[in-house]
């Protein structure tokens, strides 16, 4: 066989090989879904085979080193409860509540809106403002010492469905699996040059 064959084949071969092998890996991140056994070979996808394991993973990263309890209770007193009492208020008492039928009475609806809703709100919020900073800390207590950070990202991440995950994966990362490929076809190509060069030295 003519040498300048060995240049043309084995660089050819060698980046077809290189590219499909880094395609078929990139998909086998999620692919097959399902076990499929072959051969008495179990093949299933890295991810979907380690779902649960993964979950579990970025629980404890983001329990550990990113949402903590304290950092729970810290953004709780960082809340201006005051606003968000007032808001919970005006909508029970105006929308769900008396000012739904007042508001629709002639002559009475202004007066309510004007002055006796105000009153209302403002002695209320005052009120319910005082009690939540008055028994904040014991909730935040409360809260640290019943809500499972951990636990709860997991079964979060568990429920999260593969085929979303697939798709929201590929899409953030098309251009690098892109280069992943062309990277293992320009690896097979150097690895065909070479495979060249020995059998033109060995022949």
């Amino acid at each position: 066989m003519p040498d300048f064959i060995y240049f043309m084949i084995f660089p050819v071969v060698g980046a077809m090989v290189g590219w499909i092998t880094n395609k078929i890996a990139i998909r086998m991140l999620f692919k097959p879904r399902k076990p499929v056994n072959i051969l008495g070979l179990k093949i299933q996808g890295v991810i979907p085979r380690r779902h649960g394991e993964l979950a579990m993973r970025i629980a404890e990263t983001v329990h550990e080193k990113l949402l903590t309890s304290e950092d729970l209770g810290r953004a709780m007193n960082d809340v201006d409860w005051e606003d968000e009492v007032r808001d919970t208020l005006h909508n029970i008492l105006n929308v769900k509540g008396p000012g739904s039928i007042i508001g629709k009475i002639p002559g009475v609806a202004q007066a309510w809106e004007s002055v006796v809703l105000p009153q209302i709100l403002e002695t209320l919020t005052k009120e319910v403002s005082r009690l939540i900073s008055r028994y904040r800390d014991v909730f935040i207590q409360k809260l640290k010492d019943t809500v499972d950070i951990k636990q709860l990202v997991a079964q979060r991440v568990e429920e999260f469905e593969l085929e979303a995950l697939e798709s929201l994966v590929m899409n953030l990362a098309s251009k690098e699996f892109t280069h992943i490929e062309i990277v293992g076809a320009v690896t097979g190509t150097i690895i065909g040059v070479v495979q060249g060069l020995i059998m033109i030295l060995i022949g």
